[in-house]
């Protein structure tokens, strides 16, 4: 079944491909709405639509941007459809026969609360009841659809992202020891990502030390191991620069964002309004995290791009590590994940505008990862930190966003400052 539906489907496609956005907008709705995504195989039609947007040339950004506005519309009509019709929908047929798809996402949701609708995202049998079950028990309209946004931009990137580079790669000629190498290395960053994932879980007194050993760890692998990963980082150097290349539409609004201005202008707006709205601690916390992340820059060597996209990172993590305190673990864990859109807009930018070893860019991610961790752990080390006030927490949140705006609006004077970098 699943087989003629993709089938007739793809078939179908090869001979309109003017409709492919549409499709992968209405695959990645139909995957988060509800009822539907319990019935229409979803993965598996987005994988083979996003493979077809790879191979014949779609840019990526723009598969992106289909599927995240897919994801968003069928949240928001799940959660619709829940507020409407309450406690109503448990006597829908397909529910009646079937009362457990309710319970698990119920079960789920009264466990994680607001998490749950970003975790959700990702849990294939209940991700497309969960908005539902929000809307059913009257979460508010504004904090669900902050939620749903949220996690739709870290959604899109995660399930775009595989199936678009097997497409682009279906052509490009794979070198000899590639997928040994690319298999370790992955291997070895996702055991980092678990370790500080425990290490921060725990809640202990070494729970930063020991994540920001577990990134250091990872640095220095990456570091030592990067002459023996030149087939890795030549083969994806010349297959990101065929993805990317020429710079247009929405690569060329996020090259700026890899750029030096974008980062002193974060810095400048940061640090003030942190001393302002926070205290001493915090913003001191701020520029420990920037000098040691220079500072290990220069010593790993890392190139200026480098460094900037590590820099520029450093700000944001800081910020959000600080904005953050107040919360429970699972809601760190959330607001933490709001770094993922940037990390990628940054990533894409910086890919535009030069050719990039991988190693070279885990480094500088890594870099920032052990900055804003050492100085986080060293300044508690006094007591904890206080969350700035919230009307502050809201003003610094949009600081990011003002200094991608001021980026892009052509301000050269600061280009003497930041060529001393």
């Amino acid at each position: 079944m699943v087989d003629m539906i993709t089938g007739d489907l793809l078939a179908w496609l090869g001979e309109h491909r003017q409709w492919l956005g549409w499709c992968i907008f209405l695959i990645a709705m139909l995957e988060s709405l509800a009822i539907a995504g319990l019935l229409v195989p979803g993965v598996v039609l987005l994988v083979a639509t996003t493979a077809m947007a790879g191979a014949w040339g779609m840019p990526i950004v723009s598969v992106m941007g289909w599927a995240f506005a897919g994801a968003v519309v069928g949240d928001m009509l799940s959660f619709t459809l829940g507020r409407l019709f309450h406690q109503d929908i448990r006597r829908l047929g397909v529910f009646r026969r079937n009362p457990q798809w309710i319970g698990r996402g119920e079960s789920f949701f009264q466990r994680y609360g607001v998490l749950s609708i970003f975790l959700g995202r990702f849990v294939g049998p209940i991700r497309p009841v969960i908005p539902m079950i929000a809307g059913m028990l009257d979460m508010p309209t504004w904090r669900f659809l902050l939620v749903n946004i949220a996690s739709a931009l870290a959604w899109a990137p995660v399930y775009v992202i595989p199936g678009y580079a097997a497409g682009h790669a279906a052509s490009w000629a794979v070198p000899e020891f590639f997928w040994q190498q690319a298999f370790g290395l992955l291997a070895a960053m996702l055991s980092v990502c678990a370790l500080v994932f425990y290490c921060q879980w725990k809640q202990e007194r070494w729970s930063g030390l020991a994540a920001t050993s577990a990134c250091l760890l990872g640095l220095i692998g990456v570091s030592f191991a990067s002459p023996w990963l030149g087939v890795v980082d030549i083969s994806l150097a010349t297959w990101a620069g065929q993805i990317t290349s020429p710079a247009t539409g929405w690569l060329a609004l996020a090259q700026p964002l890899a750029g030096q201005g974008f980062m002193l202008l974060l810095a400048l707006l940061v640090l003030p309004s942190l001393l302002l709205g926070a205290g001493k601690r915090q913003a001191l916390m701020l520029s420990l995290a920037v000098l040691l992340n220079l500072l290990a820059g220069y010593a790993l060597q890392l190139g200026a791009g480098y460094l900037t996209i590590s820099t520029s990172l450093t700000l944001l993590i800081c910020l959000l590590l600080l904005c953050s305190r107040s919360l429970s673990f699972w809601l760190r864990v959330l607001w933490i994940a709001a770094i993922l859109p940037a990390v990628v807009l940054i990533t894409l930018g910086f890919l535009t505008s030069q050719p990039v070893a991988l190693t070279s860019l885990l480094a500088s991610w890594l870099t920032a990862a052990v900055a804003c961790l050492f100085s986080l752990w060293l300044m508690e080390r006094a007591g904890p930190l206080a969350p700035p006030a919230p009307r502050w927490i809201a003003i610094l949140m949009l600081l990011p966003l003002v200094a991608a705006l001021l980026s892009h609006s052509g301000l050269q004077q600061l280009q003497p400052f930041s060529n001393l970098l």
